[in-house]
């Protein structure tokens, strides 16, 4: 959001009220940004995609009301839809003395220019001077529920399951929002006292009442691969053969972004648990596995490697092995050396996810970055035959690391999505209860959402997130708005939901981005509280999760990488300075202070740590600190380039 607001009108009857409007909102104090086309479109550009793209951006809209601007024919029917689509402010200003507001804006207030230029103009100033504030929240959600309750008995039987749902989510925030409006005060205390509360639980976490010191299965999962997710098979019949073949070490999955390659291998490892491999492949005995992601406790490091693999093992060797980490003039290689000799014959795997966070992109050998971790799977590789089998999955190959023992080593390029009828089994199974209307579209529509998506299934996911976001939105519609997409389909798709959210839940879902490890509600309260101050992210976030935007595991929450990317590049990189701003600044830099605050208040006490996991506020605030240095140094392939979705030739005419 640029802060800029656009002016909607119709050039046969109101062209000189709008230069007019948006000569004195620009000049007056304070000056109010806007975009009229007149002054603002790019003869070189295309007039439709620069109108749609200024839209998304507003602020809010500014509709101008004459004879022919509330014309069913007129193109700013198509503007301040496409506004309310994506969650923009539409406020209507009546310039004529018979123009009445349309249909479906009915229940909005207008303001009335008609009586006098200077008299409206004060008016739009003391309103647009509250916008963002509590009493304007709370009456544009009551313009929302008006226009949802106004739809609902024209809605057909399976639109109507929507609309009653958007019904009573809305009616349960305006409650929410009343207590706020009715008493500001008392509502910022009750947040900074819910908060307070939160990061002192936060400091003394949970602690099973009996910690086994042996495991088969270490750490949660990344990803708890969904029923749906199929076709597969003959990737993971390679990872079976891998798994199988004695003189292999490490397999490397490399695809872009919201491919599959984590959920693949989950997957593949769930089944593992039950001694077989998925899809009939066969039976397949592990002693155990290990999971190591940054969307869990257990991030990628040395440390946790080293660390859970001797979990594995009895208590005797375990305990010795845990004696000699702490020598420090043992070396990674000779850690791993004597680690690897202590497991008995069997299998053991290792899963990396996300092993792009420790690539360096702007060396020639794509070098992995964490000296300890590239040395520690080196000997894997170099030492005698061993239990041990590590998969990693990657954006980008590790190139050096791959050259070293290559004929110990697989590479596994998932360059292609889903193929049918699998994609199509993805979008019904997003839709449980019939109300995206994916789980009953007939079979030829899915298939043309496949071939749009590429059956990359990120985007099959975000192309349902885009529904459950704008129920004015249909499936075919949006088909025809993404004919022509980019080659990273699954960024723009993503990027697309996101524009779609509200204002707070695109906060939310930014707060989510700029920590580095999933975080409890209490943290995005913590880091929004100086920008909302009666701020309560729980049910924000339990809405984002149903909209399938957000991720859940254990009371904690988290992003997609592919999401976390794009939320992150919405954000004004800023100054360092931003972070002592009065009013505050939402900035990263200000962010990542913030979050890095948030790491130091809750902090394990000295006297209780008791294990590497005590330890984990302190390492997520260590990388907060340094990102501002990071960002300047690291160079991450496949960034979002987001081509936001068109209306379409027609829907957005330039020549009005």
């Amino acid at each position: 959001m640029d802060g800029s607001y656009f002016i909607s009108y119709s050039r046969v009857d109101a062209e000189d009220f709008a230069r007019r409007l948006a000569d004195q909102l620009v000049a007056g104090l304070p000056s109010y940004p806007v975009w009229l086309d007149v002054r603002d479109l790019q003869p070189d550009g295309d007039w439709d995609e620069q109108i749609a793209d200024a839209i998304q951006a507003c602020r809010g809209l500014l509709f101008v009301m004459t004879a022919d601007s509330v014309q069913a024919h007129s193109v700013t029917k198509d503007e301040w839809v496409w506004a309310l689509r994506y969650k923009k402010a539409v406020i209507p200003l009546r310039a004529q003395g018979g123009a009445g507001l349309p249909f479906r804006l009915a229940s909005r207030q207008y303001i009335d220019f008609s009586g006098g230029f200077a008299i409206g103009l004060a008016q739009l100033r003391s309103y647009l001077d509250s916008v963002g504030g509590p009493k304007w929240v709370l009456q544009d959600l009551r313009y929302q529920l008006a226009e949802a309750e106004r739809e609902l008995p024209r809605a057909d039987s399976a639109q109507r399951l929507r609309v009653r749902q958007d019904i009573e989510d809305l009616s349960k925030r305006i409650a929410e929002q009343e207590h706020v409006v009715a008493d500001p005060q008392a509502a910022t205390r009750r947040a900074g006292e819910r908060i307070d509360a939160g990061l002192e639980q936060q400091r003394q976490p949970e602690r099973p009442v009996v910690a086994p010191a042996q495991a088969r299965f270490v750490n949660q999962p990344p990803v708890a691969a969904p029923p749906y997710f199929q076709d597969r098979h003959v990737e993971s019949e390679l990872i079976g053969q891998f798994l199988r073949a004695a003189d292999e070490r490490v397999l490397t999955v490399v695809g872009r972004g919201g491919v599959g390659k984590t959920a693949m291998v989950c997957r593949l490892l769930k089944a593992l648990e039950g001694g077989r491999l998925p899809d009939d492949l066969g039976e397949l005995d592990v002693v155990g596995v290990v999971y190591l992601s940054p969307s869990g406790d257990h991030p990628v490091s040395f440390p946790n490697l080293f660390g859970d693999l001797c979990r594995l093992l009895p208590d005797e060797a375990a305990g010795r092995l845990r004696q000699l980490y702490q020598d420090p003039r043992q070396t990674p290689t000779a850690l791993m050396r004597a680690l690897l000799d202590a497991f008995p014959p069997g299998r053991v795997v290792v899963l990396l996810d996300n092993l792009e966070d420790f690539i360096d992109a702007s060396t020639s050998d794509f070098a992995i970055t964490d000296a300890a971790l590239d040395e520690a799977l080196r000997a894997l590789l170099a030492v005698p035959p061993h239990a041990v089998k590590v998969i990693a999955t990657t954006r980008v190959a590790p190139r050096g690391l791959l050259l070293d023992h290559p004929e110990r080593q697989r590479l596994l390029d998932l360059d292609e999505g889903l193929a049918s009828p699998y994609a199509e089994q993805v979008l019904r199974a997003r839709d449980p209860d019939g109300r995206l209307r994916l789980k009953t579209a007939d079979d030829g529509l899915l298939d043309r959402a496949r071939e749009r998506t590429r059956g990359y299934p990120r985007a099959l996911e975000a192309l349902a997130a885009i529904l459950a976001a704008d129920r004015d939105t249909t499936l075919p519609e949006l088909l025809d708005q993404t004919a022509g997409l980019p080659g990273n389909v699954v960024e723009a798709l993503v990027g697309e939901a996101f524009s779609r959210l509200d204002g707070l839940a695109q906060q939310v879902m930014q707060a989510l981005a700029v920590y580095p490890v999933p975080v409890p509600p209490v943290a995005v309260d913590y880091l929004l509280q100086p920008y909302q101050p009666a701020i309560n992210a729980a049910p924000v976030l339990g809405r984002l999760v149903n909209m399938q935007f957000v991720r859940r595991e254990t009371g904690r929450y988290y992003l997609h990488q592919v999401d976390r990317d794009y939320a992150l590049s919405r954000l004004a990189e800023g100054e360092p300075g931003d972070r002592d701003a009065d009013p505050p600044r939402f900035t990263r830099q200000a962010l990542w202070h913030r979050a890095g605050d948030y790491f130091e208040r809750t902090r394990t006490p000295r006297e209780e740590w008791k294990s590497l996991e005590d330890l984990g506020p302190q390492l997520a605030e260590f990388e907060l600190r340094c990102q501002p240095r990071n960002v300047l140094r690291r160079s991450r392939p496949d960034r979002p380039g987001h081509r936001a979705v068109r209306a379409g030739t027609g829907h957005l005419p330039g020549n009005r």
